[in-house]
């Protein structure tokens, strides 16, 4: 057994999807630590199904639906340095997938988050969840990267809540691309690896139409006014508000844009800013210099969803 990995799953009343991932996830029981879910429903009801069916995994309700404080409710709850996260839509796919991860962390001692390769049902990379500054052809390559997968990735436990861990706050949406940037500012690296592959179930259940396209937006001005100098925090917010306007009025969600764009303006006072240094920005540059050229990624918005 292993003694450097836990594995913990975030839910939220999405029984059958969990147990599918609790099913991928005890292959590895015998080389981890342990397997927490984290309930953000905190359901009496799943309490009970885990003690009936899943007695070995260790469950933990929420006080309250916090959205991706969850996430550090098990970061702060396993005693392992390498905390597994996956979302209650996602199975473990890989059969080495925790010597990989293991592997990866003891070679890289400034590795703080290791992205797993996200799969749709059908054995594809997946478009929608390829977030990071290369084109997805680079799917099996191993590069550093800004973006953090939340639902799909093995992070350092003392390097990322020694930045504070997710922000809280954002509750859903930009929260993994904000502490990408916190971990960089530290020092620390952010990985992609084709070595460890997920299966992404894309389940939709409990999650409002409007809800990405409000917290989206709001939390994009916010991800960049707390990493960025004023300037450069204008000019990505000017360009970003645009594209989630387009992706809100083709789905009819622009009353949830608006109010994203008027909360998020207003919040902007109770942020804190850790504001990248020089070196800092000089080196996120080097990780986006292969970004897929402007004109391929305007092709791109045109044709995905965000949902």
């Amino acid at each position: 057994m292993s003694r450097a990995v836990t594995i913990s799953i975030l839910t939220y009343k999405r029984h059958q999807h969990l147990r599918r991932a609790l099913a991928s996830t005890l292959q590895y029981a015998d080389q981890v630590e342990g397997i927490i879910v984290v309930d953000n429903a905190a359901e009496p009801e799943l309490k009970a199904l885990l003690a009936a069916e899943f007695p070995a995994v260790r469950y933990i309700p929420a006080e309250s639906n916090a959205g991706c404080e969850g996430r550090n409710i098990g970061l702060r709850a396993a005693a392992t340095p390498i905390v597994i996260t996956i979302d209650d839509d996602v199975e473990l796919s890989s059969p080495n997938c925790i010597a990989e991860v293991e592997n990866a962390f003891s070679r890289d001692l400034r590795l703080a988050c290791l992205n797993f390769t996200v799969t749709g049902v059908d054995g594809n990379v997946l478009e929608r969840d390829w977030c990071h500054p290369r084109p997805i052809s680079h799917a099996a390559r191993e590069f550093e990267t800004h973006f953090i997968l939340e639902g799909a990735s093995a992070l350092s436990r003392e390097k990322v809540l020694s930045v504070g861990g997710y922000p809280a706050e954002f509750f859903l949406g930009h929260e993994g691309v904000d502490l990408g940037y916190r971990l960089i500012g530290a020092g620390y690296r952010v990985v992609h690896t084709p070595r460890v592959t997920t299966t992404h179930h894309a389940a939709i259940e409990h999650r409002p139409d409007w809800r990405v396209y409000y917290y989206y937006t709001r939390n994009g001005i916010w991800v960049s006014y707390r990493s960025f100098p004023p300037m450069t925090a204008t000019m990505q917010v000017l360009a970003y508000l645009p594209r989630m306007g387009f992706f809100s009025l083709r789905a009819m969600q622009l009353p949830a844009y608006f109010r994203g764009c008027i909360d998020g303006v207003r919040g902007l006072r109770r942020m804190d800013r850790s504001n990248l240094d020089d070196d800092s920005l000089r080196h996120l540059r080097e990780i986006r210099s292969e970004r897929v050229p402007l004109f391929g990624r305007i092709q791109r918005h045109l044709r995905e969803r965000i949902l």
